[in-house]
């Protein structure tokens, strides 16, 4: 079946795509697809099983029949197997399931085996199992990557490790996956890869939507900048002393509100070094084409952050009084900005209590 059959469209031309790595490329064979969930069913309780006999919670005569069971029932789809488009990867299961069928503890379950060396074959065979599993997630999961941003709607994103960690439990085998999702961009269709945060951003495909999200993210910023210059001469139509913000304040106020913005900015540029070093240390890729892109798919948490910031430079006027304001406090302001409005939400929040706390004792209640 043609991948545009199952994925939708293929992204508009103007997109250009680099060719994915062997294994990652998510073209949908359902035949194939099918057979490897099999496959990675039978093996994930395969080592469910052992897993239980290398604790020592069961003996592993118990579950003999279930091994030779298992053992028979992954023979035949094995035996089925073929991918004519991948068959190194195929190659590499069926030689991984030739190390396992090998194994004593897989012909002659039955047997007692000395401790240690029983201990060696399991470990043998949890190797192999790992391999056998990343193996198959490699092929499967890009393809259930593009059916779910294909039945998204853009700025939506899937949370990777929390949708695939039953297919692939290891959070090691996750991020290898998820960073050849991220360096090869044809094997995501729609989608920008945060393999820092183990995210995938829908975006648009057309590239009219994706210029007025553009245009929107720009209006917003125009639209604060102009809030906050409305701000400063709010105080001339107000009584004397009830506003805090005066005509004079206006230069202080846009260059705090930029100052704002570039601590929001910095704060991010930051996070996203250390948790590049916690994913082993590689930077994350920076395509300036790719703006656009990454505008239309997370254009809701940009406008939220320019909201929480705009909030935050008032609040900080409000806290500290104007005159007290300086630029340097401004950038702390936003480059804690989440941990400053917990802060004063939650300041008010005892506030609105106390307060309530008053009124019912003046009620009596």
């Amino acid at each position: 079946m043609p991948t545009n059959q199952v994925l939708g469209n293929q992204p508009p031309d103007d997109i250009q795509l680099k060719e994915a790595p062997p294994g990652m490329e998510a073209e949908s064979n359902p035949d194939v697809l099918r057979r490897l969930h099999e496959l990675r069913a039978e093996v994930q309780d395969l080592q469910a099983v052992l897993a239980s006999v290398r604790s020592g919670q069961a003996s592993l005569k118990i579950y003999a029949s279930v091994i030779q069971k298992t053992r028979d029932d992954v023979r035949p789809i094995l035996d089925e197997l073929d991918d004519p488009a991948y068959p190194d990867l195929i190659r590499h299961i069926l030689n991984a399931w030739e190390r396992v069928s090998a194994c004593p503890l897989m012909t002659d379950p039955a047997e007692k085996y000395e401790p240690q060396e029983q201990m060696g074959y399991l470990e043998m065979l949890d190797e192999q199992f790992n391999k056998i599993v990343f193996l198959v997630g490699q092929r499967t999961i890009p393809v259930r990557v593009n059916d779910w941003l294909h039945r998204s709607r853009p700025g939506y994103y899937l949370p990777f490790n929390l949708v695939f960690e039953s297919e692939l439990p290891s959070p090691e085998d996750r991020q290898k996956v998820l960073n050849y999702l991220a360096w090869a961009p044809q094997a995501v269709k729609n989608g920008i890869v945060d393999p820092n945060q183990g995210l995938i951003y829908r975006y648009n495909r057309e590239r009219r939507a994706r210029l007025n999200s553009m245009w929107l993210v720009i209006f917003m910023l125009a639209l604060f900048t102009g809030l906050v210059v409305a701000a400063c001469y709010l105080g001339s139509l107000l009584p004397a002393g009830s506003w805090p913000l005066t005509a004079a304040n206006l230069g202080l106020m846009i260059a705090g509100w930029a100052t704002v913005l570039v601590g929001v900015v910095v704060h991010l540029a930051v996070g996203s070094v250390k948790r590049s070093r916690q994913n082993g240390g590689l930077p994350a890729v920076m395509a300036i084409d790719d703006l656009p892109l990454v505008v239309d798919a997370r254009k809701g948490q940009i406008i939220l952050k320019m909201f929480l910031a705009f909030l935050g430079l008032f609040f900080l006027v409000f806290a500290t009084g104007v005159a007290k304001m300086s630029l340097l406090t401004a950038f702390l302001v936003g480059y804690s900005l989440d941990s400053f409005i917990e802060l004063f939400g939650a300041s008010l929040e005892q506030q609105s209590q106390a307060l309530a706390g008053n009124i019912k004792q003046q009620l009596g209640l």
